[in-house]
């Protein structure tokens, strides 16, 4: 992991992100790339051109002092961290795509609410739409969260093929923290009745994953949501791995979850990755 992608309105929540973001570039010696991205003046009157150029101007001019300011910060907290600022021009969630791309991005760090009185309740539209979009995963930042080290990282899981599959892009990550990788299947239909049941699941998951420091756990809970916050109450995770179709995200599984964990009481990062349609291979059976 050599980039890592954090944009900033330089909002409450935006700089939770970017100090959360600056500490693990650090610690796993990425180059962090803080972006802004403004919205030019909409005149609505007979001004002369120059007179809108030049307000551009000072927004450009002001958004960049603020980013130098706060590279200035950051490199006196963290002395080893290297940066890199972009500044463009447009809608966020397009810009920062856009910057991800450009930048071959590794990973993209922001805040997990936006500024506005639903903030408390939902995830950010900006972040929606990068976690929709995105080609890389994006880690999502609750206002309290503090990076102290990945020692424990969560993943949910619903048990397809192609969740575990996917899995496999996570491991990496994991390694770079020497930290545990503990799955979690809510069990909302009592699925797994017997001891054997549950061994063929480990089986399952140790077959498609191949990493040394794996755990499993089942949460019987008719909430999914429910079942993942008891689950995280008895095992605290530094982190919450949680996969989105791009087809489908407001259908997702996880979508409820997605928000409730998101809210204002939660301390937990989620990392959001994508995943693409793959064929179940011929002879998996599915739990």
């Amino acid at each position: 992991m050599n980039q890592i992608l954090c944009p900033t309105d330089f909002s409450p929540a935006a700089g939770h992100a970017v100090a959360y973001a600056a500490a693990l570039s650090e610690q796993i010696n990425a180059r962090l790339v803080l972006l802004h991205a403004y919205e030019s003046p909409v005149v609505f009157s007979s001004a002369p051109l120059t007179s809108i150029r030049d307000a551009k101007q000072q927004i450009k001019l002001a958004a960049q002092k603020k980013l130098d300011k706060l590279v200035q910060q950051l490199e006196k907290i963290h002395p080893r961290l290297a940066t890199e600022t972009k500044l463009l021009a447009g809608l966020g969630s397009e810009r920062i795509l856009d910057a991800a791309r450009d930048i071959h991005a590794d990973m993209i760090v922001m805040g997990a609410t936006g500024t506005s009185k639903l903030s408390r309740l939902l995830i950010g539209s900006t972040t929606a739409a990068v976690i929709r979009d995105a080609d890389c995963p994006v880690l999502c930042i609750p206002k309290e969260a503090k990076f102290n080290g990945i020692n424990r990282i969560a993943f949910a899981t619903d048990l397809q093929e192609d969740n575990l599959a996917s899995a496999m892009t996570v491991t990496p990550f994991a390694a770079k923290f020497g930290a545990e990788l503990s799955f979690i299947y809510v069990d909302d239909k009592h699925l797994l009745h017997s001891d054997e049941a549950i061994e063929e699941m480990t089986r399952r998951i140790r077959r498609r994953v191949k990493y040394p420091k794996l755990s499993g756990f089942i949460a019987k809970n008719p909430s999914i949501t429910k079942g993942l916050e008891t689950f995280l109450k008895k095992q605290p995770a530094d982190l919450l791995v949680m996969f989105t179709h791009p087809r489908r995200l407001g259908e997702t599984l996880f979508n409820q979850s997605v928000t409730r964990m998101m809210s204002h009481q939660s301390k937990i990062p989620l990392l959001a990755i994508r995943r693409m349609d793959q064929p179940v291979p011929s002879g998996e059976r599915k739990p």
